[in-house]
C-alpha cells in the first residue's frame, strides 16, 4: 500500500546554478535570489513499481522541471527493478533531495552574509562554531553548495545505486560511520578489533544533510572546499581523497559514474 505523507509548507529558498562545477569567488556577498517554492510533499512507497506509477502520474518524466517531493527512503525491493528503470528512479529521488539541502546551506550563507554586512557577532560567532571555521572567509569557503551530479553519484557509489543493506535498512546513502557503540548497525564483515558502525538516519533527506555537512565542515575535505570555490584547478571529486580507503582508484569511480549518469 503507498503511503503518501502531504507536509503543507511554504518555505523560502535559493535559487541556485546545480552545475557539476560550481566556481565563484567565495568572498562574494551579494545575496543570492530567493523564491517562494510551492507546497512540499513527502512520499513513501513499498515497491519500485508504486514509486515509478507515482513519478509517471504527476509527470516527473526529467529534471527540466523537478517536483519538491521528497522521498523517505528507497522501497525494499529496489534491488528488484530493472537497472536502467533502478538508475532513472534514484537520479529522480536524489535530485530534489540535493536541492533542498542546498538550498538550506544557501540561506546559511546569506544569513553569513548579511550578518557580515550588518556586524552582527553573535550570529557569526553562532556559525562559526557549527563549521569549526578559523575565521570569516574560512567560514564563506565551508558554507556553499555540493556539486549536484557529485553528490547524486556518490550517493550512487556508496548505496550500490539504493539497494545496498545500509540503504534499505538505515537510510544511509553514503556510507557514513558512527563510533557511538549501539547507535547503529554493524557490518557483517568488519574486522575484529574495530568498533565502528554505520549510521542510521531517519530518512533520505538526513543521510544528505550529514554528507553535506561532513564535506563543508570536516578537514579532510579542504582540497574539494578549495576547487569549489576556484582557488584550486581540478574537478570537484579531486578533493574526496580521503573518503574511501581506495582513495585515486574511489575518485575514479565516482567521476565515471558522473560522466554516467542517466540523461533525463
Amino acid at each position: 500500500m503507498k503511503k503518501v505523507f502531504i507536509i503543507m509548507a511554504i518555505a523560502i529558498v535559493l535559487v541556485v546554478s546545480f552545475d557539476i562545477y560550481v566556481n565563484k569567488d567565495f568572498i562574494n556577498l551579494d545575496l543570492k535570489v530567493t523564491n517562494i517554492v510551492p507546497h512540499e510533499i513527502t512520499v513513501e512507497f513499498d515497491s519500485w513499481k508504486q514509486l515509478k506509477d507515482y513519478f509517471e502520474k504527476i509527470g516527473y518524466n526529467s529534471l527540466e522541471k523537478v517536483p519538491n517531493i521528497i522521498v523517505k527512503r528507497f522501497p525494499k525491493d529496489f534491488s528488484e527493478a530493472p537497472v536502467n528503470i533502478r538508475k532513472e528512479l534514484f537520479v529522480k529521488v536524489m535530485t530534489p533531495i540535493v536541492r533542498k539541502v542546498n538550498s538550506e546551506i544557501l540561506n546559511e550563507r546569506n544569513e553569513i552574509i548579511h550578518a557580515i554586512k550588518n556586524d552582527q557577532s553573535e550570529i557569526l560567532d553562532y556559525y562559526m562554531n557549527k563549521y569549526t571555521a578559523k575565521n570569516v572567509d574560512d567560514l564563506l569557503l565551508k558554507v556553499d553548495v555540493i556539486p549536484e551530479n557529485l553528490a547524486i553519484a556518490q550517493a550512487a557509489v556508496e548505496s550500490a545505486w539504493g539497494t545496498s543493506r545500509f540503504a534499505i535498512e538505515a537510510n544511509n546513502i553514503f556510507g557514513e560511520w558512527t563510533f557511538k557503540s549501539g547507535t547503529g548497525i554493524v557490518p557483517k564483515n568488519r574486522p575484529v578489533g574495530a568498533t565502528y558502525e554505520i549510521e542510521v538516519f531517519d530518512n533520505l533527506l538526513e543521510s544528505m544533510r550529514s554528507y553535506a555537512m561532513n564535506l563543508n565542515k570536516l578537514s579532510f575535505y579542504e582540497d574539494f572546499r578549495l576547487i569549489r570555490a576556484g582557488k584550486k584547478k581540478g574537478h570537484p571529486a579531486d578533493g574526496l581523497l580521503s573518503y574511501s580507503e581506495l582513495g585515486e582508484e574511489y575518485i575514479k569511480i565516482v567521476k565515471l559514474v558522473i560522466e554516467n549518469l542517466p540523461m533525463l
